[in-house]
Formats: structure tokens, C-alpha cells, sequence
């Protein structure tokens, strides 16, 4: 991630140097990522209702995570839209039904109540039992989408008559007194229905509340399982496996997803105890068996080290694990029962008991890395180690924030997104002890340890609003948490609510000076994609026009990272690529010419224009046309210096003369 306001960046590195490094970074988080969470990112439509999750909306894309669905169109986004349920997604849920007590029960109230309450702890298949009920009360069910941090208003969304309505305030408890007051003054007037999904245990006195509760997970298993594979046969070996595996879940998309992979499994012809084998449940018994053996200390170690350090030198990883070691022996050295550990053990006996390897590293004197065979092991072993061992919890705390406070750039990213999966299991503990530590401090290195945690914490669906929540308020926080904020947008976080954060990304820059304007360029360069390509030129016009000094400075400086293209992809094409923008010249300009002190804020601007923009003059329409209006606006001190870089780069061979004496007549007639 991005240098803060603490520490200032090398003078000496050129944009195109920083945009690599960064582009490098981005491709190493995600990489750690994938390790963490790929192989508990259920498959489409697992995790609250059976029905299909991607869906096309207009121009744009709908997907749902646990309980929220995320719509993106590409401009801007109102703080709430709604999506009614289509044929198929409605044929897919009655499909897969299962019907409870609290479903009976929510049905029955919709005859009297145009609002009830729907209460349960998360990931309990809530909007399955709404959406149901609210199909089986009038044909129909539409959800009312708040997109990131946003808070619903009945003004957002036009209730119609004879519709029903799901609302997700589960993330939000303490705004729902208000909302539903709202929706109860402003939005049920017609002959509409809203059910309100609320945490477990909520009561109010404005509508009734029902209780949800779980449907069976044999009944539930039996009918995905049919209509993923019809035709299948399971003998009673395999019956008996996946009931014992059926009675170690708790929520119905652990239900459904196990279904998916058995019917996946029977159709390409692979046994379901090898199936069974592949499961996060099988793998955490393996790890906890291991942990239990009487292994020497350094063994349980050094598979906590490479949980967290996966994939890197083989001397970091080792000698985290003995770092680990001393803590615990300290700890219980304290306690007056010293446990001495050995020194002398061999790395093959180690990477034999996690079930690791050591390859060399890339480049001759490199060295060796050490890598899990199955990343996806690290998951399991945080959970394990966490969950099953409470007593190293407070040696694990410091022992992380010893590893974070003097490691590598690699170090940090995988101790951050480490601290992040222990959120997934506990926010509150990971908040107190970590990232309000980090908020405190001043250094940029805690900074960006916070910012990653919180952008690992999200890839969990049901954390995913509580992040957006908890940045929201660092927004507004001290300049710390204001740091923090700009790093964790420059993820996933940010892409999900483009203009949630470049409307904060605003305000920090026209309110805070100089202050942001750095980590907000970086940041706004990774929000960079085809798709938020027009909102983010119209915010940096906004900021060129109406900004003053302050907002000129960070559009310049943002915009030449736009404009240092790295390695273009289809995702992220070149600016010239895209069609001729109406900011394009505005930004150019603002870039090729703003001062400070009688220098150019952004030097580079001038070799980004010839090297990442003139060469594609002759073959890109849109480049001629955005550069021909560049160099024809040209005046005063700025003319002299385009006559100056044009008569240098005719010199030196860059540009082909004829180029040189069109664009020199345009600078002449301006």
C-alpha cells in the first residue's frame, strides 16, 4: 500500500517506478488472499437462499454476500436500489425450500402487519425465510439494497402496491428503531409488505418481531442435492459419511455448498470420502490432531509461523517460529513452570509435520521459500491454533505484533491479512488489540497493517457492511484512522462502493490541505478500472475546478498515476484507450502546468505525455483529438515550456518532425 503523510517517498522515484512497485503489491495482497479465503468462498448461491447469486441488472452487475447484494452500474450509485426476484430465481428458491415454524409464522403476520421483524443470529438462511414468505403472500419478493456503509431511507425507494419487500438492517442494530419508524411513517401507505431482517433477539414496539429458526439440515441436503445431481445414487457407506458431515455444520449455506461438491463429486466419478477429505472440517480435525501430538515445541511453532508466513524465506519463517517459541517459554517461565525446547531439530522433520516443502527461490543465491503444498492449509491452521488453543492467544498477539513492527514489505502483508482471518472469527478482540493500536499510533507501517486487516476481514461476507461501518466512522476519525481509511479503500472495500470512496476521498482533500494527497492519489490509482474510469475523471474535474490550490495539487498528482499506465489489461485499460473523456484536457493541463514555489508539482507529467500518450498518436483517434486541444490551450509560462519539450523531443528523435511543427503551430495560434 501507500507511504502517509509520516514518512515522505524517495525523491528520487520516478511514477512509473511507484506505480510498478504498487501494481507488485496489489498482485502479492491478492495472492495472499486467495491463500487465506479461496477455499472457504462458497459457490454461487450458498450462503443465504438457493438461488442463483450473479445476476445481470441493467447495465451493470448484482451479486449477494451473505446478506448484502452489491450493485454496481459504473456511475453513480444511490445509497439504496432494489431487485425483484426474477422467474428463475424464484423457481431456484421454491426448488430448494424448506419450510420452518418462523416462516409459517412471518406468513400469518403479513395478513394483518405491512411490517415484521425477522430476528436471528447471522448466517441462518433469514432472507430465504422472508423472500419465502413474502412469495407465498403475494407472488413476489424485491430486495432494498444499501450499498457499502449507507444507511436506508424510505425517500431512496418507491414502495408498490401489492409488492413485497426485504430490508437487511442485521449489520446496523442500532439504526433500526429508526429506519423501520421511517418506513412506518413514509412507506407503507399502499397495500405493500416489508419484512425487516434484524439481528437475533431485536423486539420493538413499532412492529412485530418473529424469531427465525433453522430448517433442517438433513431436509435441506436432500433437496439441493436433487436438483444438483437427479440422478444420484449413494450407497450407505457414503450416506453415513455425509450424515456425520451434516452434523458438524450449523448454517444452511455449509449445507447447501456440501450438497453442490457431493453432486459435483458423483458426477465426475470421485468418492465422497475424497471429497470429504478436500473439507475444511476434515482438515481442522488433521491440524488438531497434529497440534495435540507430543511434537517438540518448535514444531507446533513453526506450523503457526508458516500459517502466517506462508510462501516466504525459509530464515523468516524459521525464525519466526523460534521468536514464537521464546514468548511461550517467557509466558511460562512466569508461571514458574519452565518448559525447555530443543534447538537442535532438522527443517525435514518440520516441513514433514505441516506439510510443507522448501523450493528455491527465484535467482541464483536466493536461497529457499517455504510453501505450503495446500495453501489453503493456512486457513485451517489460524482457525485451529485460535479457536482450540486459548491459552497462547495473548503470547500470539504479541508475537504478531512483533513479526509486523521490523518485518519486510512481504512480512506485513501476510501478517496484516493474518490479523484480518482472525477477525473473521473474532472482530471485537482483533479491533481492541490490534487495529485500535495501529489507529494510535503514527507510524505508516502500523497504518498499513490496520488497512489490511480490515481489507482481509472483508473478504467474509458477513463482515464485509461491518468494515464498511468501522471505516465510515475512521473517515471522521484523527489522522491516523483517517490514513488507515485511504489505504483499506484501495481494495476490494472501495471497489464495491466507488463513490462512497471518492466522496470521502474528497473530503479529506479539500478540508485536510496537503495532507492526503499522496496516499489518496495512490489509492484512487488502484480504484482505476473501465468501469469507475468516468467517476473518478469527474471527481478529479470537480476538484480541478471548484478545489482551489489544494484540489489542483491532488488531481495533478492522481492524475498522473491514472496516466502511468502499468501493464494495461482489459480490466484496466490505458486512458487513451477509452473514449475521448470531456475532463481529458482539463486534468492534462492541470497536470502539465501547476506549480508550487515556481515548479511543477508533477515534473513527469511532461514525459508521461510523450511516452504514454504521443506515441499512440498516430494510430488512436481519441489520443489525436485530446492532444491536439492540449497543445492548442497552451499559454503564458506553460507555452514556453511546451516549445521548449517539443523542440527536445524533435532533437532527440522522439516525435517524427511533422508531428513537431503541428503541434508547435497549435502552441503558436494559442
Amino acid at each position: 500500500m501507500n507511504a502517509t503523510h509520516q514518512e515522505k517517498p524517495e525523491r528520487d522515484q520516478s511514477i512509473l517506478d511507484e506505480m510498478t512497485a504498487s501494481r507488485q503489491e496489489w498482485l502479492e495482497r491478492r495472492q495472499s488472499l486467495d491463500d487465506l479465503f479461496a477455499d472457504e468462498r462458497p459457490s454461487a448461491g450458498t450462503r443465504d437462499w438457493g438461488g442463483r447469486v450473479t445476476n445481470r441488472v441493467k447495465k451493470g452487475n448484482v451479486w449477494q454476500a451473505l446478506r448484502d447484494i452489491h450493485v454496481h452500474e459504473g456511475g453513480q450509485l444511490p445509497a439504496t436500489t432494489t431487485h425483484a426476484l426474477t422467474k428463475d430465481e424464484i423457481a431456484d428458491l421454491r426448488g430448494t425450500l424448506v419450510k420452518t415454524q418462523s416462516q409459517g409464522e412471518t406468513r400469518r403476520l403479513l395478513d394483518t402487519d405491512r411490517l415484521v421483524l425477522l430476528s436471528g443470529a447471522p448466517e441462518t438462511g433469514k432472507a430465504t425465510t422472508a423472500l419465502a414468505a413474502l412469495l407465498e403472500w403475494g407472488g413476489s419478493a424485491t430486495w432494498i439494497i444499501p450499498h457499502g456503509a449507507s444507511t436506508p431511507h424510505p425517500r431512496d425507494w418507491k414502495l408498490e402496491p401489492g409488492q413485497g419487500y426485504v430490508l437487511d438492517l442485521a449489520d446496523t442494530p442500532d439504526s433500526v428503531d429508526r429506519v423501520i419508524t421511517a418506513v412506518r411513517r413514509a412507506g407503507i401507505d399502499t397495500d405493500s409488505r416489508v419484512i425487516v431482517l434484524v439481528p437475533e433477539h431485536t423486539k420493538s414496539s413499532v412492529a412485530p418481531a418473529v424469531d427465525h429458526d433453522l430448517p433442517s439440515s438433513r431436509e435441506l441436503f436432500a433437496k439441493h442435492l436433487a436438483v444438483c445431481a437427479p440422478r444420484a445414487r449413494l450407497d450407505q457407506n457414503d450416506q453415513q459419511l455425509l450424515e456425520k458431515e451434516l452434523q458438524a455444520y450449523s448454517t444452511p449455506w455449509q449445507v447447501v455448498e456440501l450438497a453442490r461438491q457431493t453432486a459435483a463429486a458423483v458426477q465426475s466419478g470421485v468418492s465422497i470420502d475424497e471429497m470429504l477429505s478436500r473439507r475444511l472440517r476434515r482438515m481442522s480435525e488433521k491440524v488438531g490432531k497434529d497440534l495435540d501430538q507430543r511434537t517438540p515445541v518448535l514444531g507446533r511453532c513453526f506450523m503457526t509461523s508458516i500459517a502466517v508466513l506462508h510462501g516466504l524465506p525459509e530464515a523468516e519463517v524459521s525464525g519466526a517460529a523460534l521468536a514464537l517459541a521464546e514468548l511461550l517459554d517467557a509466558r511460562w517461565r512466569r508461571d514458574h513452570a519452565p518448559r525447555p525446547f530443543r534447538l537442535w531439530e532438522r527443517l525435514p522433520l518440520w516441513l514433514e509435520y505441516v506439510d510443507a516443502e522448501a523450493t528455491p527461490a527465484a535467482g541464483p543465491g536466493n536461497g529457499r521459500i517455504i510453501r505450503l503444498k495446500r495453501p489453503s492449509l493456512a486457513a485451517v491452521m489460524l482457525r485451529v491454533i485460535w479457536e482450540d488453543h486459548p491459552t497462547i492467544r495473548d503470547p500470539l498477539i504479541d508475537w504478531l505484533h512483533g513479526l509486523s513492527g521490523d518485518g519486510s514489505r512481504h512480512t506485513r502483508i501476510r501478517v496484516g491479512h493474518a490479523v484480518g482471518k482472525l477477525a473473521t472469527f473474532d472482530f471485537d478482540v482483533v479491533e481492541e488489540r490490534f487495529i485500535r493500536i495501529w489507529s494510535q499510533s503514527r507510524r505508516a507501517r502500523d497504518h498499513q497493517l490496520a488497512a489490511l486487516a480490515l481489507e482481509a476481514a472483508a473478504e467474509n461476507p458477513s463482515l464485509t457492511r461491518r468494515v464498511h461501518l468501522h471505516l465510515r466512522s475512521m473517515i471522521g476519525g484523527r489522522d491516523a484512522e483517517k490514513a488507515i481509511a485511504i489505504r483499506a479503500y484501495a481494495s476490494s472495500i472501495g471497489l464495491s462502493v466507488p463513490d462512497q470512496a471518492l466522496a470521502a476521498f474528497r473530503t479529506l482533500v479539500l478540508t485536510r490541505g496537503g495532507k492526503f494527497h499522496q496516499e489518496v492519489a495512490q489509492s484512487i490509482a488502484y480504484l482505476y478500472r473501465a468501469d469507475t474510469s468516468h467517476a473518478i475523471l469527474n471527481h478529479l474535474a470537480d476538484w480541478v475546478g471548484e478545489g482551489g490550490q489544494v484540489g489542483r495539487r491532488s488531481a495533478a498528482l492522481t492524475f498522473v498515476r491514472l496516466a502511468a499506465s502499468i501493464a494495461p489489461t482489459p480490466e484496466r485499460p490505458h486512458l487513451s484507450e477509452l473514449d475521448p473523456h470531456p475532463s481529458l484536457v482539463t486534468l492534462w493541463r492541470n497536470a502539465l502546468s501547476y506549480e508550487e514555489g515556481g515548479r511543477l508539482v508533477v515534473p513527469e507529467s511532461w514525459d508521461l505525455l510523450l511516452s504514454e500518450w504521443l506515441r499512440h498518436y498516430a494510430e488512436r483517434p481519441a489520443v489525436r483529438e485530446v492532444a491536439d486541444k492540449i497543445f492548442s490551450l497552451t499559454e503564458g509560462r506553460n507555452a514556453r515550456r511546451a516549445l521548449l519539450y517539443l523542440r527536445l523531443w524533435d532533437h532527440q528523435g522522439e516525435i517524427s518532425t511533422d508531428l513537431h511543427h503541428h503541434l508547435r503551430r497549435l502552441v503558436h495560434r494559442s
